[in-house]
């Protein structure tokens, strides 16, 4: 029609009827969900967790809706490798906030070539990361130094959960633990799921950061993994916590009320918004 071509020998070539032509197309009710399902995406991410992020802001919002959006607006998470779990469950479950701790290691490198080597902590019944360090080496010696920061700001807990790693076996850190009133409790052996909270959460750490993030330095890495340690404390919905963060949680857990249930509480919102690293 632009091109002087009347309106009925254009809707003929193009099969549409002029009734069609002098309809304006409804309004999409979608758009403003679909804005914010981006705006809170991140690698990885499922659509059941981005409904955690959304669902006070668009209450009363059925997961299905969200998951329809999700499909068209292609977000969905990359496909990874899961090994076929064996074995048996985690001994020593923990029992309530600072019991167990458990302690792994990861590495990465920055664009400078220099090696990263990162520690993570973690409360095992809040899931509250308590600490993530990131340095060139982390001897058993820093190792005791974080773990002592941590014990005069939230006592030592009933015992820590790793791997058979150097660092943690040392006795040093023994000694450390039992002046402490501490211990240590080592998975066997080759049994990864033994230790499954820190091995989840190095999985998360890695989908979420390392894979999609460029360190420069350093110094870089150690300022990204110190906002993404506040978001997935504060921010994040944990799937096992009924999608609250894991500072909600402790916040309970402190207060002295009853344990928290597990279940998804519409009534408590996860702080939707997005990480910005």
């Amino acid at each position: 029609m632009q091109a002087g071509l009347s309106a009925r020998k254009s809707c003929a070539l193009i099969g549409l009827s002029r009734r069609a032509l002098s309809m304006e197309a409804p309004a999409d009710k979608d758009a403003a969900l679909r804005e914010r399902l981006r705006a809170v995406w991140r690698p990885n991410m499922g659509y059941r967790m981005a409904h955690a992020f959304v669902r006070e802001e668009f209450a009363p919002l059925n997961v299905k809706r969200v998951h329809r959006v999700w499909k068209e607006a292609k977000l969905g998470r990359m496909k990874r490798y899961r090994k076929k779990r064996t074995g048996n469950s985690v001994p020593l479950a923990a029992e309530g906030p600072n019991h167990v701790w458990c302690v792994d290691f990861c590495w990465d490198w920055a664009e400078n070539r220099t090696k990263l080597k990162v520690l993570s902590v973690k409360d095992e019944f809040t899931r509250e990361l308590l600490a993530l360090e990131v340095w060139s080496r982390i001897p058993s010696s820093h190792v005791q130094a974080v773990l002592r920061r941590l014990f005069k700001e939230r006592g030592a807990p009933g015992f820590l959960r790793s791997d058979n790693g150097g660092e943690f076996i040392s006795r040093s850190l023994a000694v450390f633990l039992s002046r402490s009133e501490s211990g240590s409790h080592f998975i066997d052996p080759g049994c990864p799921w033994q230790n499954g909270h820190a091995e989840s959460f190095v999985s998360r750490l890695r989908a979420e950061v390392l894979d999609v993030e460029v360190f420069l330095n350093l110094a870089d890495a150690q300022v990204k993994l110190a906002v993404y340690r506040r978001f997935y404390n504060e921010q994040r919905p944990h799937s096992s916590l009924g999608y609250r963060p894991p500072a909600v949680v402790a916040r309970i857990a402190a207060s002295g009320r009853a344990t928290p249930s597990l279940q998804p509480q519409s009534s408590v919102s996860p702080l939707g918004a997005s990480l910005s690293l």
